[in-house]
């Protein structure tokens, strides 16, 4: 330093994150789970699906009840930890993201898993049986290759 005055400088990264992505049925049951950058790791996978399910059917009746008018739905929750990313599709599956919470609108990254890799790896699949979990290998190399292509991955 200059004068005996210690002078820091530091650069602070952002690291914007993708934790995990789900794939329910209108029903709640849970076709598809991927972990990347989950801090705590569930102890229970089914209850914790059921959570997150129970939590987006209550966020959804509770904006729809307040809402003065017709709205289609909840798109993204903040809390300081995290931010949830939440598409549903006319047939009522619902693709959740969970992610750093500084990571912009995911809404048409989640409009292209289903447009692009869920469409053209499950629903085109003749061996997937509907409403099954997906135990696909070209749709889980695809979602990969995807998923790590996005600039918040990290």
């Amino acid at each position: 330093g200059v004068h005996g005055v210690a002078i820091e400088t530091s650069i602070i990264l952002v690291l914007m994150t993708i934790y995990n992505l789900y794939i329910f049925t209108r029903t709640g049951t849970c076709l598809f789970y991927e972990e990347w950058n989950r801090r705590n790791t569930a102890k229970d996978p089914i209850e914790d699906q059921k959570l997150m399910f129970g939590m987006l059917f209550t966020l959804k009746m509770f904006v729809s009840k307040l809402s003065p008018e017709p709205i289609d739905g909840v798109h993204c929750v903040r809390t300081p930890t995290y931010k949830l990313h939440y598409f549903e599709t006319l047939t009522g599956l619902r693709f959740v993201i969970n992610t750093d919470p500084n990571v912009p609108d995911m809404r048409d990254i989640l409009r292209h898993i289903y447009a692009n890799i869920f469409v053209e790896c499950v629903v085109k699949n003749p061996l997937y049986v509907v409403g099954s979990t997906i135990d696909c290998e070209l749709f889980q190399t695809t979602l990969q290759t995807y998923i790590r292509s996005l600039v918040s991955f990290a």
